[in-house]
């Protein structure tokens, strides 16, 4: 009996001890969370202040401007089979189009300066434009061209457009195209005052004269003519005392590349008109085409790169 009350008595303070133990635990776990729970809350906050610190930086700043480049273009990757556009400069371009990098480049960035400075008036598919005059480009027949000494100036290269692009046509520069020869005026009311001086104010050619020549051109055109007054205009575009025509735009008529007479053979080169009114007034009034010099608004690298692109969509 003794013994198993000691038993309880036993029992009873181990029981006491555990639930004293166990509550000392409770109470220091408590503690301890509590102080972690503290913990976490302040770092929280702190964090959640660290966008609005950010924003508040940000306010008066410039916002960062966005990418032009869209997902699918990437930079061009220069230097061994593509040059950077720099380069262009210090090579010829007759040379450029010998070389696969530089060419490439050449086309890449002759085409940009073509749409945005060129296609005004020569249209976007270079087809000439009549309104403006503006010459057919695709055609390989390029007025104002022919310096190869090999070949008597038949054979053309983009050294023949770089010229024109880069001093224009009659364009007032010193080196421009045309400054030596134009279509004369033989109405003399019409003639410029270098026309005037050089070739006086008296008529070459009659009316009736005039409209003979006009028939000839027709025929050397392919188109309706009257025989008899192109029989006598045939005479007169040959005779260099009179109409002396043949002088510019040869016997045959096919017309001098280098000093811009046209291709009289062509009507479809006729910049002004292949029907009777339009051939007619062109040589009453003359012509006395234009073009802009670009030597002062592109770069050397930029005329270099777009004669290489008008050189590659000509055809013969």
């Amino acid at each position: 009996m003794g013994q198993m009350l000691s038993g309880v008595v036993f029992a009873a303070m181990l029981s006491v001890s555990f639930h004293a133990f166990a509550a000392g635990d409770v109470g220091r776990s408590s503690s301890a969370g509590s102080a972690a729970f503290d913990e976490q809350n302040t770092a929280a906050a702190k964090k959640s202040e660290q966008p609005v610190r950010y924003a508040q930086r940000q306010v008066g700043r410039t916002p960062a401007r966005p990418s032009t480049q869209t997902p699918s273009e990437e930079p061009p990757e220069y230097g061994e089979f593509l040059a950077r556009p720099k380069e262009l400069e210090s090579v010829a371009a007759n040379d450029i189009v010998k070389s696969i990098r530089l060419n490439a480049t050449a086309m890449t960035v002759g085409k940009t300066v073509y749409e945005k400075n060129c296609a005004g008036c020569h249209g976007v598919d270079l087809k000439g434009n009549r309104d403006r005059h503006a010459p057919d480009l695709t055609d390989a027949a390029w007025l104002f061209s022919g310096d190869d000494l090999a070949s008597g100036g038949v054979t053309k290269f983009p050294s023949d457009i770089e010229w024109t692009v880069r001093y224009g046509v009659r364009s007032g520069h010193p080196n421009a195209r045309g400054n030596e020869a134009d279509m004369l005026a033989y109405d003399p009311k019409y003639r410029n005052k270098e026309d005037t001086k050089d070739f006086g104010s008296g008529r070459f050619l009659t009316p009736e004269e005039i409209a003979d020549v006009v028939e000839y051109v027709l025929q050397l055109g392919g188109q309706e003519f009257d025989a008899a007054k192109a029989a006598r205009g045939n005479i007169l575009f040959h005779d260099t005392s009179k109409g002396n025509c043949s002088d510019c735009h040869t016997d045959e008529g096919s017309g001098n590349d280098a000093i811009g007479s046209a291709n009289l053979t062509q009507k479809n080169l006729y910049l002004y008109g292949s029907d009777r009114a339009s051939v007619l007034e062109t040589i009453n009034r003359g012509r006395r085409g234009v073009m802009p010099a670009f030597e002062r608004k592109l770069s050397p690298g930029q005329i270099k790169a777009v004669s290489v692109y008008v050189f590659s969509r000509g055809r013969n």
